[in-house]
């Protein structure tokens, strides 16, 4: 996963920019929502976001991009940024 500040098509040209990529390795098509935390420098929790997969075959992969919006930053700002961590995968 990659992440860090650059230009996104939604959110502007100074946006916090997540690349992620989520595969599915079982056996059957599934759908995927994975969490993400945004953390400032010291490591506390300023908000959070997810994404989905939805009907991702076997053996498939989905990549795709996302950035906050300032409404999903609750302590703090998106400047205020400096990483991101996944918190939770759930496949259904």
């Amino acid at each position: 996963m990659k992440s860090g500040f650059e230009g996104h098509r939604a959110r502007g040209h100074r946006a916090y920019v997540v690349h992620y990529t989520i595969r599915n390795g079982g056996s059957g098509a599934a759908s995927y929502f994975a969490q993400f935390e945004f953390l400032d420098k010291g490591g506390d929790v300023l908000g959070n976001t997810g994404v989905t997969a939805d009907r991702l075959g076997p053996g498939k992969t989905r990549t795709g991009s996302s950035a906050p919006r300032d409404a999903e930053i609750e302590d703090g700002t998106v400047k205020d940024i400096a990483s991101v961590r996944v918190t939770h995968v759930e496949r259904s």
